[in-house]
């Protein structure tokens, strides 16, 4: 995101990304040790110089090459040499090409085809707000709550809109028998579409000059192949990790500052209170800041084969033990499940196998209850099949940590509650 210079030595990092690529920004350096004082930026137009800031820091008085640039910049405006929209600009640039370069001790850094965030929300935040600019937001209404709350939080002035997802999590755009009346994607819309725990989604069909972002939360990295123009997820829904978001593609964002505090809850937490009161407080305040080194070194000493090939064995055997209901989804041989979303009759026996299961240690969520604003909008939006799956639906883990002996316990405690007259 564009930041504001508060001090002389933030001016050229500032004019950088403000400005390019429509001019070019650079620094003169000296090359020689114990001239870190020294400083000489310029702004080019082609081969025209713009501007020069030189001199030494140490004798400029505070906040004088602020002054200096921001003057500079509203005489671009002024002069319309400045496309407005460059007050928005985006933070996405390329480092040099090293093909060619000289030899030398201090090369670019390597880069991956991944940018990371510390959550979920602050990559798709980030994705918004730096890149796409849509003119509305569609979202599913099979949804997670945090991708609506971080439309609410931070983009409140930004219409949100929603398209229906059916009992077998396929979306519809089109107006159908009995449905809602609803309108349709535009234009500058933006349209976000989910791989719904690890399953892959087919993207719905939307206009021209509409953008499309899939959800890759539920999906290992590398995820799917990409149907969409940009990718985003939350890792710690498939990682054991503290922190961690994704965009798919080299960006580079200029982060938010981040205590760090609900990370270091899960690393301390002693059971579940611990983790859900750092859930609560990520729902209540949270940044576009960078992922922590301790949640990247975990996530990259996994073994992506081995995870995947655990979870695959895990839902099987649910599949083919698991005594009551009919799993959601049917997964293909190459897909990694996230967890095994159970259909059963009715949210009463749903309840209390859920409770049952509880007691014997076992603990299974519901993915996803339907958001309240959803339930203000029922009027116009068809939100009937996502909460018949809230009624009905109950997520079992399949994660990799688990093995056939924990598969079996899950299957051998329904069996009781069968039993007992669940």
């Amino acid at each position: 995101m564009t930041f504001e210079p508060l001090t002389n030595d933030q001016v050229f990092f500032w004019l950088r990304q403000l400005l390019e690529p429509d001019f070019q920004v650079v620094a003169e350096p000296l090359a020689t040790y114990y001239s870190e004082h020294k400083f000489c930026y310029r702004v080019l137009q082609g081969d025209t110089l713009l501007l020069e800031l030189a001199g030494d820091f140490r004798q400029l008085p505070p906040g004088e090459l602020v002054v200096q640039a921001r003057a500079f910049v509203d005489q671009l405006l002024v002069g319309n040499r400045l496309p407005l929209q460059l007050a928005r600009r985006t933070t996405i640039c390329r480092g040099s090409n090293t093909e060619g370069s000289p030899i030398a001790s201090r090369l670019p850094p390597r880069q991956t085809n991944f940018t990371y965030f510390s959550s979920g929300r602050a990559a798709f935040a980030w994705l918004l707000q730096e890149v796409v600019r849509p003119r509305r937001v569609w979202l599913p209404t099979f949804v997670c709550w945090s991708l609506i709350s971080t439309l609410q939080q931070k983009f409140p002035s930004l219409p949100l809109l929603f398209y229906t997802v059916d009992r077998q999590l396929k979306p519809t755009l089109a107006e159908a028998g009995g449905r809602k009346i609803q309108p349709l994607p535009e234009p500058g819309d933006a349209l976000v579409y989910i791989h719904y725990f690890g399953h892959r989604n087919s993207a719905p069909g939307i206009p021209s000059g509409c953008t499309l972002l899939e959800d890759v939360s539920h999906t290992l990295i590398p995820p799917c192949p990409s149907s969409g123009q940009y990718s985003f997820g939350s890792l710690r829904k498939t990682f054991r990790i503290a922190d961690g978001g994704v965009i798919r593609g080299q960006f580079h964002p200029i982060y938010e500052p981040d205590d760090g505090i609900t990370a270091w809850l899960r690393n301390c937490s002693r059971d579940w209170r611990d983790l859900r009161e750092a859930e609560n407080r990520m729902d209540r305040n949270w940044h576009i800041s960078d992922m922590s080194s301790r949640s990247m070194a975990s996530m990259l000493s996994v073994d992506l084969d081995a995870a995947s090939a655990g979870r695959q064995r895990n839902q099987r055997f649910l599949d083919l033990h698991f005594p009551v209901g009919q799993p959601q989804v049917v997964f293909d041989s190459d897909e990694t499940p996230l967890l095994q979303n159970v259909l059963l009759p009715d949210q009463q026996t749903r309840d209390s196998l859920r409770n049952f299961l509880m007691t014997r240690g076992i603990f299974c969520s519901i993915h996803w209850p339907v958001h309240p604003l959803l339930l203000q909008l029922q009027d116009t939006v068809d939100i009937s099949d996502a909460l018949w799956i809230e009624q009905h639906a109950l997520s079992i883990p399949v994660a990799d940590e688990f093995d056939e002996a924990d598969m079996a316990k899950i299957c051998d405690v329904t069996d009781e509650w069968l039993r007992a007259g669940g």
